[in-house]
């Protein structure tokens, strides 16, 4: 049987936004703010650092998705700049508003399985 606390694991218990630890409770309590503590388990997520890496990913995932399909709708029908702004701009920020919740799981399940946690923790 493989190791529980694989990277694997915790990746794909993060971008199911559950605990990285049980699989079963919730991560997030809201939008984006981590539950202090897990509802089934109860062990304490807040100290699996998340801070810049999920926007990173979230603005790299989206902008290789967005500009090729922004890029071919250029060339196919040579829409004028204001409407590819009408259309793009808001695409663009609901894909990120869509994605940054699963970038943050996934970082907190990469945290929890490398044991990468803050140094204030650590007492």
């Amino acid at each position: 049987m493989a190791d529980e606390r694989s990277i694997w694991t915790g990746l794909r218990r993060g971008l199911a936004r559950r605990c990285p630890t049980c699989g079963r409770g919730r991560l997030f309590d809201g939008y984006l703010h981590i539950r202090s503590s897990c509802e089934v388990c109860g062990v304490d997520n807040n100290i699996y650092p998340s801070d810049d890496l999920p926007q990173y990913l979230t603005v790299l995932i989206s902008g290789h998705l967005i500009v090729p399909l922004l890029i071919v709708t250029d060339n196919a029908y040579a829409l004028p700049t204001w409407l590819e702004g009408v259309i793009w701009l808001p695409a663009a920020a609901a894909m990120c508003l869509v994605l940054l919740p699963f970038m943050k799981g996934g970082t907190v399940g990469l945290c929890w399985a490398t044991k990468l946690t803050r140094r204030d923790a650590e007492t």
